[in-house]
């Protein structure tokens, strides 16, 4: 937490996965000294599985320094109290990020040997990726006189893009079998093996070649090694909290509070109480003083389109689902289970835990966003600028208080809705599903199947300082008329009357042949 002594503005770290880079440039650092030191010392074979961009470069890139003994990076951090020799050692680091086939994984692990054979001369008689591998573990070990440490960063990366090309790949799984079976040859050389990545596939060579591979995404002691804490923002970013508190027109208080319902509610564990925040987004909140989608804007998973379109997912049915504790903790990447994979992607996050299973839902609001951008237009059979456009009439209709005119955007909106998957007896749930979440998008707090004293109300939309009672009926259940009835005889209105909001009763019916609304009525109350 270093001041630019010319601006007197502290660095915040956006965009910087280098611990030696933010170290060296005085950025603010969350001190995660003592997890690392954990990670390095207790085992000697882990993996770790994270959401894309939270933090797991970070954490390899601090763990590279600490195995390379650059102790003046960890000055004034936890780790120095925890490490008293900081003898370096060679470390091999490899990131497959940016390979996405099998040749271009092949390529990458040839050139990245290479860099290191410039130092340590390859033998005659080396010529695969493994034995190179193990002859560098070797000549590393013999040059420090220690272990080596490998550090595979993002391991995942060429699985997840091949997933649904099943030739390609099993090629990038050969790839794989020609290169990490050295881990288990050169056991004896190594000190520590450290590998993260998004999905699991313990299956291949590179986990069935390991003993004791110590999967760390699930371990209580490691929920907040990546990812920041409440009690860490409040530590280490109060001045930046202060400005955009001041710039916003809020409080501390209200700014931490807008911070919570975007970007908080990551559980990792069963431990309940280690909750954190996306630390991509927040820092970049912070930087920009501005609450937005910063997750969704930086790239999604190359498999989630493909996945929602495959499968009968609409986000209800995923939403407080269930999941047995040993498929969460232990089972690989499906394309048959899609909470799973949602978990793994970081769409869903571990809500509630019952001793033999976990309940699994949307983190938070900016979550929630990114995966109903990607699933509604699909819904609607929209183009994503079609969907985007009428989201933003309906919106912009909304703040102008002109519900009439965002019932008619909304009409445009569904009309020619597909029938979902398994057929025409899930429409009328199908398009309350789509109601409800453009609603959501258009930045209302939706309630559905609301208890009150009367009855069940079907949707409560909450805007600015409107309330939008609606129900819903099909054609063939009585239509707008009986919609209309409904809302008269349990008078749900009265139940959110008051000084300062304006309700309005909005009865809408849908035609299943036609696939849309086929008419709406509006009423202030």
């Amino acid at each position: 937490m270093i001041m630019n002594n010319k601006t007197n503005v502290r660095k915040l770290p956006v965009g910087l996965q280098s611990f030696e880079k933010i170290r060296r440039n005085g950025c603010v650092y969350v001190d995660k000294t003592d997890m690392v030191w954990q990670i390095a010392n207790e085992r000697q074979n882990n993996f770790l599985s994270r959401p894309r961009r939270f933090g797991k470069s970070l954490l390899t890139s601090t763990l590279k320094c600490y195995f390379e003994g650059k102790q003046e990076l960890f000055e004034g951090l936890k780790i120095m109290s925890l490490e008293k020799e900081w003898k370096p050692r060679q470390v091999f680091h490899f990131d497959f990020s940016g390979c996405n086939t099998a040749d271009e994984l092949n390529s990458y692990l040839n050139s990245a040997l290479g860099r290191y054979e410039e130092e340590y001369p390859r033998d005659e008689n080396d010529n695969t990726l493994k034995d190179r591998f193990f002859s560098l573990m070797i000549k590393g070990t013999k040059k420090f006189g220690l272990p080596v440490a490998v550090l595979v960063d993002e391991y995942d990366s060429p699985l997840q893009h091949t997933l649904y090309d099943a030739d390609e790949h099993e090629k990038v799984r050969n790839v794989y079998a020609s290169f990490f079976p050295a881990l288990k040859t050169g056991e004896e050389y190594i000190q520590c093996t450290f590998l993260t990545g998004i999905t699991k596939f313990t299956q291949l060579s590179i986990f069935s070649t390991l003993n004791n591979v110590s999967i760390l995404g699930s371990w209580p002691q490691y929920a907040t090694v990546c990812g920041i804490t409440e009690d860490e923002i409040r530590s280490n970013f109060q001045p930046e909290l202060e400005e955009m508190a001041k710039i916003n027109g809020w409080n501390i208080e209200e700014t931490l509070a807008k911070l919570k319902e975007m970007y908080d509610g990551y559980h990792f564990s069963k431990d309940l109480s280690r909750e954190v925040y996306n630390p991509y987004s927040l820092i970049n909140a912070l930087a920009e003083k501005d609450i937005a989608n910063f997750w969704v804007s930086s790239g999604g998973s190359t498999m989630l389109n493909d996945m929602l379109i495959r499968t009968e997912v609409n986000g209800d049915n995923i939403d407080n689902c269930i999941i047995d504790k040993d498929t969460l903790e232990r089972t690989d990447v499906s394309l048959d289970n899609v909470p799973l994979f949602l978990y793994q992607a970081g769409y869903l996050t571990i809500k509630d835990y019952s001793g033999d299973d976990y309940t699994l839902g949307f983190p938070n609001k900016e979550v929630r966003t990114a995966f109903y951008k990607t699933v509604l237009p699909n819904a609607v059979a929209k183009r994503e600028w079609e969907f985007d456009s009428n989201v933003i009439s309906i919106r912009r209709a909304l703040k102008q208080g002109n519900v009439e005119e965002a019932m008619q955007n909304l009409k445009q909106l569904v009309s020619e809705t597909p029938y979902a998957q398994k057929g025409e007896r899930n429409i009328e749930e199908r398009f309350r599903f789509i109601v409800k979440n453009t609603l959501f998008l258009c930045g209302c707090r939706v309630e559905e199947e609301k208890q009150i004293a009367t009855g069940r109300v079907d949707l409560v939309a909450y805007f600015r300082n409107m309330v939008l009672v609606i129900e819903l009926k099909l054609d063939e259940n009585g239509g707008i008329e009986a919609a209309k009835k409904q809302l008269a005889d349990r008078d749900y209105a009265a139940a959110f009357k008051s000084d300062d909001k304006q309700v309005y009763e909005i009865a809408v019916s849908f035609n299943v042949a036609k696939r849309g609304i086929s008419d709406y009525y509006v009423a202030k109350v």
